[in-house]
């Protein structure tokens, strides 16, 4: 095939190359191909899609058929369709040009941090100057001309609040303990490597939480991690490694050390929502610290799939999460508690943006555990334990600017169990500050 019959197709996103042609022994696809060609110089989109599907299904294959399919679904805003034909071409020579396009439609889908991480792999292209040139110029005008070099953010939140019942004691306790408490959460990622579509991130967090007067539930946690991420079209695949000590009433309590494997991809999307679709694997060793805890080392397995969609000044989240535990157990003379849930938790997440700075949301969900044995007691009476939990609440946030924000949270977590003493109603309410950097 000649640079004429590709060049159409090109001009469409706005370039004017002709970096390949059909090489296929396929007459009756060959045909096809050049009839779907004609079409679209026409005007005839659908008549071209026809064409150009009919050229795939007879066996036809080549990067022009493959390029100019993801040109023509890209002008009928089949923007799923488009990014799958372009990121079959990322393991070719006509990579840059693929991850321009790729770029193109991230735009088209107001996705600005997918596009600007495809247009900062082509600007970093030195193979590629016409190319470079251009998304250069897509990186101006989204207000970034970075190279795809080392990017780091972070964010600092810190929350005074209440809590009424912060030892869980069941309904029946004579008494509940309620405090005041102070809460900070840190978090910073960043990358030590990049390079294509392959980086290493590195990431820190940590969460405090230290009560006005009740200093033996004080909470301290630090989360160190890596990760191997790999972007491929718009899916992003990553494998990491993560370290946390936890420590409860200033005192260390156990260490646990974390596998993980995490797909994210926006193939969930429509033409009129975005969204994406997420499944991630996590396999952690659990090591206590103090006798009094040593029931609690063991394994922790979780799978976590998510959905979040976005359609005009809404946001939502479905989630669904399967955890199994295999602990120690406690064992106190003839009596025998199980420290080892098997969990279903089905969550959801609404919030709307009034304006652009105030938005509110509600956020709930509901966990099923069963213990994997059942509780032996003092009297001898066996049971295995079941829990359900239902946990909601109300926040608003206002954005001051890119920097700061002020939240507030209103939520209430209720555990009905068929062991009395686990049966316990929960209220927190907070008001805090947020940085990011």
């Amino acid at each position: 095939m000649s640079c004429r019959l590709i060049t159409p197709l090109l001009l469409a996103l706005s370039f004017s190359l002709c970096p390949f042609a059909v090489a296929d022994t396929h007459d009756d696809g060959k045909q096809d191909f050049r009839s779907g060609v004609m079409a679209f110089q026409k005007g005839e989109l659908n008549q071209a899609k026809q064409f150009l599907e009919s050229a795939q299904s007879k066996g036809l294959q080549s990067k022009a058929l493959t390029y100019n399919l993801g040109v023509l679904y890209y002008k009928l805003a089949e923007y799923e369709q488009s990014r799958q034909a372009f990121s079959q071409l990322i393991g070719t020579n006509q990579k840059s040009l693929a991850q321009y396009n790729l770029g193109l439609i991230a735009l088209a889908e107001n996705d600005s941090a997918t596009a600007l991480f495809h247009f900062r792999t082509v600007a970093a292209d030195n193979h590629q100057q016409k190319l470079a040139k251009l998304a250069q110029a897509q990186l101006k005008n989204l207000g970034s001309q970075k190279a795809p070099t080392k990017h780091w953010q972070a964010l600092l939140s810190v929350a005074v609040g209440y809590e009424d019942n912060i030892g869980l004691f069941p309904d029946t306790a004579a008494s509940t303990l309620d405090d005041g408490f102070l809460e900070s959460v840190g978090a910073a990622s960043g990358y030590a490597y990049r390079h294509g579509n392959s980086a290493i991130q590195l990431k820190a967090q940590f969460y405090v939480r230290d009560y006005f007067e009740e200093d033996d539930f004080n909470t301290d946690l630090l989360r160190l991690g890596t990760a191997w991420r790999y972007n491929l079209g718009g899916d992003r695949i990553s494998l990491g490694l993560e370290g946390d000590q936890l420590w409860l009433a200033n005192a260390s309590r156990e260490q646990r050390a974390r596998l993980t494997a995490d797909w994210l991809t926006p193939s969930c999307s429509t033409k009129s929502m975005k969204a994406s679709c997420q499944i991630k694997l996590e396999a952690e060793q659990i090591f206590a610290d103090k006798a009094q805890y040593q029931a609690y080392e063991g394994q922790h397995y979780r799978l976590d799939t998510r959905y979040r969609a976005r359609q005009g000044d809404w946001s939502s989240e479905l989630q669904y999460r399967f955890d199994y535990n295999d602990r120690k157990d406690r064992e106190i003379g003839d009596q025998f508690y199980s420290v080892s849930p098997m969990g279903h938790t089905l969550g959801a997440k609404l919030s709307y943006a009034i304006t652009r700075a105030l938005k509110i949301g509600a956020n709930a969900s509901f966990r099923y555990s069963e213990y994997t044995q059942p509780h032996t007691f003092k009297n001898g009476e066996t049971k295995k334990r079941t829990d359900r939990r239902l946990s909601y609440s109300l926040n608003a946030e206002y954005q001051f600017d890119q920097t700061f924000a002020a939240t507030t949270k209103l939520g209430r977590m209720s555990n009905d169990s068929n062991i009395d003493r686990y049966q316990y109603d929960r209220d927190t309410i907070s008001l805090g500050i947020n940085i990011r950097l």
